[in-house]
C-alpha cells in the first residue's frame, strides 16, 4: 500500500508525493525548567505543566505525471504547503483513526530539492497530542453527560443559539457564563476566542471562571444550562498524547 499524508484537506498523492520510508512519531517532551541552586547538588526542576510542540520530518519522493514538469509540480507543492501558514489537521494513511495538528513553516526551498533530487524531507511542527478523527459535533440536550474518552482535558468548540443571559454548568459547577447573547455565539476553547459570525464577542463572556474557557475533563461531564437556549452544538476535540 502506498503511504501518504493529508494536509489542509489535500492528499500528498494528489501532489504525486508518497512517503519514502516508514516513519516513527516522536514522543512530545515535557516542559521542565532546570535551575541550579547555590550550595545544592543537582538542579531544581520546575514543571511548567505542559508538553512542548515537536518537529516531525517526513521523507517523500515525487512521481511526476506525464503532463507535468518537475518545476511545475515543485511550485504547486511549495504553494500548497506554505500558503496560508497556520495550524491544520495532518492525517496519515497508516493511522486512520487519528489526526495531528500541524504547521509547515520551514524556510528551506522545497522547490529546489525536488528539482535536483526528485525527493525531499517535509518537516511539520506538531502539537503534542492527536485527536480522534470521528470526533463529530453533538447536539446537546439539557443535563446530557459527555464522556471524554481521551487521556487529556479537551478544549471544545461550542455554538450556542439563544438570547439573553445563559449559564452552562459542568458537573454542577459554573462552566460558561454569557450575557446578552443575540441569536447565536461561538466559544472556541482551543483558540481562546468568542465570536458571532466575524465579530469578536469577548465582552459577552464572564471572566471570573477558572479556567476561563470551558474544558471537558477526562471521564464524565454532565452539561446543564439555564437561560433562553434553543440549541447547543458541541465538538469535543478529544485528545490523546502520541
Amino acid at each position: 500500500m502506498t503511504a501518504y499524508f493529508e494536509y489542509k484537506g489535500i492528499s500528498s498523492l494528489d501532489m504525486h508525493l508518497r512517503i519514502l520510508n516508514e516513519i516513527s512519531f516522536p514522543s512530545p517532551e515535557a516542559d521542565i525548567e532546570f535551575i541550579p541552586i547555590m550550595g545544592k547538588d543537582g538542579d531544581l526542576a520546575i514543571d511548567n505543566e505542559r508538553l512542548k510542540d515537536t518537529n516531525f520530518p517526513i521523507p517523500v519522493v515525487l512521481k511526476i505525471p506525464i503532463d507535468k514538469t518537475v518545476e511545475e509540480m515543485a511550485t504547486e507543492i511549495s504553494n500548497w504547503l506554505k500558503n496560508d501558514i497556520g495550524w491544520y489537521p495532518l492525517r496519515f494513511s497508516g493511522s486512520p483513526n487519528y489526526e495531528y495538528i500541524a504547521m509547515c513553516y520551514e524556510q528551506f526551498n522545497i522547490e529546489e530539492t525536488l528539482k535536483q533530487f526528485g525527493k525531499t524531507v517535509i518537516t511539520f511542527r506538531l502539537k503534542p497530542y492527536k485527536r480522534f478523527r470521528d470526533d463529530e459535533s453533538i447536539i446537546l440536550s439539557n443535563g446530557q453527560t459527555i464522556v471524554n474518552k481521551g487521556t487529556r482535558i479537551a478544549k471544545p468548540l461550542i455554538r450556542i443559539e439563544g438570547h439573553g443571559d445563559i449559564t452552562l454548568k459542568n458537573n454542577g459547577k459554573d462552566w460558561l457564563v454569557l450575557t446578552g447573547v443575540d441569536g447565536h455565539i461561538t466559544v472556541d476553547s482551543e483558540s481562546m476566542n468568542v465570536f458571532r459570525d466575524n465579530a469578536v464577542q469577548f465582552t459577552k463572556m464572564k471572566a471570573h471562571l477558572k479556567p476561563l474557557f470551558p474544558q471537558l475533563n477526562v471521564g464524565n461531564n454532565k452539561i446543564e444550562w439555564t437561560g433562553n437556549v434553543t440549541k447547543i452544538e458541541l465538538t469535543p476535540r478529544t485528545e490523546v498524547v502520541f
